[in-house]
Parts: structure tokens; sequence; C-alpha cells
């Protein structure tokens, strides 16, 4: 049974790492439109899709590497703060006509890069417990 629980998270985390490697290909695609016509700074929406990416990648390594449900806790923390803030983002935008692109990039700015580090940790050590 555990292995069969343990498989499952693997899954979840490589879905999830893989979901987020799709946004940040969204993103690119978007670069254009969102730089030019909602006033996104560049070099901001480049630095947030790196940090998005790296929360990708070390998702996918998590998951290759251990997989144990010890980190469900940071996933389930920054993935509840990435829908509270869209949710808010939106609100922002078509409530009150404010960009909230600045709430959303500035979460995925700071909260990504401390997931990433989180589930690097946990990859880089999976033999040994952290």
């Amino acid at each position: 049974m555990e292995t069969k629980r343990r498989q499952i998270l693997r899954i979840g985390f490589f879905a999830d790492g893989l979901f987020k490697a799709i946004v940040a290909l969204a993103m690119l695609v978007l670069y254009e439109p969102l730089t030019e016509n909602q006033g996104v700074p560049g070099w901001l929406f480049l630095l947030t899709v790196v940090a998005v990416v790296s929360s990708a990648v070390a998702e996918i390594a998590y998951a290759f590497r251990n997989g144990a449900g010890r980190l469900t806790k940071h996933l389930l923390a920054y993935d509840a703060g990435w829908i509270l803030v869209t949710i808010g983002a939106l609100l922002l935008a078509l409530r009150f006509g404010v960009p909230g692109w600045t709430l959303w990039f500035g979460y995925q700015l700071v909260a990504s890069p401390i997931v990433a580090m989180v589930f690097f940790r946990g990859a880089r050590f999976a033999s040994h417990p952290a």
C-alpha cells in the first residue's frame, strides 16, 4: 500500500511540475501582448518565467528522485497561495481596473524560488532524510 501511495505522490509532483512548465511556456507565448499592452516590464516578466521554471524543474526532479509525501504541505501552501493571488489579481483587474499582474508576478517572483529550493533540497537529499 505504501508503494502505491508513493507512486501516486510521484505522479502528482510530476504533474504539478509539468503544469508549472506549461504555465511558463504560456507566459513566453504571451510575452509580447502583456509587455506591450498591459505594461508589464519585460525584465520582470522574464525573471518571473525563470522563477516558475525553476519551481517546475525542482518538482519534476523531486518526483523522480524521491516523491515522498513529506513535502506535500509545501506544495499545497504554494498552490493555494497561487490560486488566492490569481483570484485577487483578477478581482483587481476586473473590478477596480488596477493592473492585477503586479500582484500575480510578485507572488511568483517570491514564492517560486522558495518552493524550488525546498524541492531541490528534497531531491538532492533523497537518500538522506533532512
